[in-house]
Order: C-alpha cells, then structure tokens, then sequence
C-alpha cells in the first residue's frame, strides 16, 4: 500500500496541478498581453517567470509534504521539466534572430523556472519536515 501511495499521489498532484495551472497559464498570459510595460519583453518575461517559479513551489512543497522524502525532489523535477517541454512545444516563438544574447536567455530561461522552483519547493518542505521530525520531543 505505500508504493502505491509513492506513485500514485505524486502522479495525484502533478496532473492536478497541470489541470489547474494550464488555464490559469492562459488567463496569466491574457492579463499579461493587455498590459502596456516600458520595456514590453522584460516585464512580460518576469512576470511569466514569476508565476511559474510561484506555482512550481507550491507542487514542489505538496510533492514533499505528501512523499516526505528526498524522491519529492526527483518527482518535482521530473513534473518541472515536464511543464516545461510541454510548454516549449506548444509556444511559438516570433522574435527577430538579431535580438541581444540576455534577450534569448530570459525567453528560454521560462521553460527552467518551473524545474527549479519545484525542486526549491521539495526541499523546502522536506527539509521542514526534517527539522520538525528531529526537534520533536522523543517518547520513552
């Protein structure tokens, strides 16, 4: 019954978490577009990462919170790279090749934010759990 529980709430809240996150991702990209910023793409960019380092964390913490082992990172990583190919597959990309090296970098650094801010979140609340794990008063 606990392997079971190792697969099949990992698997629970990555889908979950891609059913709630995908639309939301589209309103967030709705909201962002009807904005007018003074340096359009940076502003839109970090607002994208934003959200995705956001979201990505809270998986991360529930993947830890639920597996409460070092695997939540290994899963995290896993629905962060995910949510990111998946994300990279479906997005199109119309920008002029002439554009600054940093340009590039914050374009295709979205696609890692997730990644890293869901393995962040798994550690976190592994990490927490170990802590309060080791601080607890010891029964005799």
């Amino acid at each position: 019954m606990q392997n079971l529980r190792r697969t099949f709430a990992p698997v629970a809240l990555i889908v979950l978490a891609g059913l709630v996150v995908w639309p939301l991702r589209d309103v967030f990209d709705a909201f962002v577009d009807s904005r007018s910023f003074a340096s359009p793409i940076t502003w839109m960019l970090g607002m994208t990462w934003g959200f995705d380092l956001a979201w990505s964390i809270v998986l991360g913490a529930l993947l830890g919170a639920v597996l409460r082992s070092t695997s939540a990172m290994l899963w995290a990583a896993a629905a962060g790279i995910a949510y990111g190919g998946l994300n990279f597959a479906l997005t199109r990309h119309h920008f002029s090749s002439s554009l600054a090296w940093n340009v590039y970098a914050w374009i295709y650094g979205q696609y890692v934010v997730s990644c890293v801010g869901a393995i962040f979140g798994a550690w976190l609340a592994t990490s927490a759990l170990r802590t309060r794990a080791g601080k607890a008063p010891q029964a005799m």
